[in-house]
């Protein structure tokens, strides 16, 4: 007998009875679809004025939501437009701020000479019309005359000592010579002489030094015969101004005195330089003196480059009671040339290097007269 699972048709049978099962209930199912779909159409109006709404909202919830979407950009424009309107209102305000600061320094500078010169020139047109035709020593005894007689302002002072500075260094610093310049001699050598013999010879009151410095010779023993040398007779004579810490050389004597040339000097500490009229004691010049310090004794020699005093001394004497016994008063060089224009020294009158060589060599020993005031 065979079993089922070996029939020919068994599962097939099965499977055509499964088929006819469904198939009923798929009647049922059809009956209840067509009574659904009766009573859908039934309901229809009502259901299509619902899915309007339904569609009506749901397009204004979309644009609700556009308009949102949408408002952040809307809002975020004006804060652009602010942002621009600032930098354009700030630029302006910038630009004139720099462009005004050199407009307020320009006329500082400017209108400060013009007033001194406007100031000056009605004291000293005379001489400064004298000297602007030539006449140079008319000018500068012009000049010398206000500047001695005490009636210029500050200023017009200053300016005369500038402009008599400047002829100075023609008149006297130079190898020029002026027929009509009482304090020059032209000079011819003669054989066997010597720059220091000439100044004895011709009873010159200056140094030796100072024919060869403006002559401009290199080596005093190599002048030569026939040779014309510009002599200065002087005397020289200085005055010492403490308030402004300046030294004042003058050529000549009384009326004939003129200005020739201002110096910075240093004073001594605590006002301790005295005033009143000195004069320059005899023997008491010395180049590359030696020292005593007379607060700790201690000596400095000759060529010492820790010598305070530098390298030239002119000895000063009182020619007044109250001053003529004073003792260690003078005019020395300084190894300190910043304390020039202060008060540092032990009591003297200190100057530049330079400066004192040139002093030194118009001061005569003996004649020259120094008034400190």
């Amino acid at each position: 007998m065979a079993l089922p699972s070996q029939g020919g048709f068994s599962s097939v049978r099965r499977g055509s009875m499964y088929r006819r099962k469904r198939g009923r209930r798929g009647l049922s199912w059809l009956i209840v679809l067509l009574a659904a779909f009766g009573v859908t159409w039934m309901l229809w109006p009502s259901t299509s004025i619902d899915s309007k709404d339904q569609i009506a909202s749901e397009t204004t919830d979309d644009a609700v939501v556009e308009t949102r979407l949408q408002e952040p950009t809307t809002i975020a424009m004006p804060p652009a437009i602010v942002e621009e309107a600032t930098v354009v209102k700030t630029a302006p305000i910038e630009k004139p701020v720099v462009a005004s600061a050199p407009e307020q320094e320009t006329p500082v500078v400017v209108a400060k000479p013009l007033v001194l010169a406007a100031t000056t020139s009605a004291n000293l047109e005379e001489g400064l019309t004298l000297l602007d035709n030539g006449e140079m020593v008319a000018a500068r005894a012009q000049l010398s005359a206000l500047l001695r007689s005490g009636s210029l302002t500050e200023g017009e002072a200053a300016q005369a000592r500038g402009v008599l500075t400047d002829i100075s260094d023609d008149l006297v610093f130079s190898k020029k010579i002026t027929s009509d310049d009482a304090f020059c001699i032209e000079y011819i050598v003669r054989g066997g002489d010597t720059l220091s013999g000439i100044v004895h010879k011709m009873g010159l009151q200056v140094d030796w030094r100072f024919i060869q410095r403006i002559n401009g010779i290199k080596s005093a023993s190599r002048i030569r015969p026939g040779q014309n040398l510009k002599l200065i007779t002087g005397p020289f004579h200085a005055k010492v101004d403490k308030a402004t810490y300046r030294i004042d050389l003058y050529q000549g004597d009384g009326n004939e005195q003129v200005f020739v040339r201002s110096y910075r000097v240093g004073l001594g500490e605590f006002n301790s330089t005295p005033t009143g009229i000195f004069k320059v004691r005899r023997s008491s010049k010395l180049v590359n003196p030696t020292w005593v310090n007379p607060r700790t004794r201690e000596f400095y020699s000759a060529n010492n480059p820790e010598n305070p005093i530098g390298e030239r001394w002119i000895g000063l004497e009182g020619i007044e009671e109250r001053t003529k016994d004073l003792s260690g008063l003078g005019i020395h060089g300084t190894i300190a040339p910043e304390t020039i224009g202060t008060q540092a020294s032990m009591g003297c009158i200190r100057m530049g290097a330079d400066e004192v060589a040139q002093v030194y060599e118009m001061l005569s020993e003996g004649v020259s007269i120094v008034e400190i005031r």
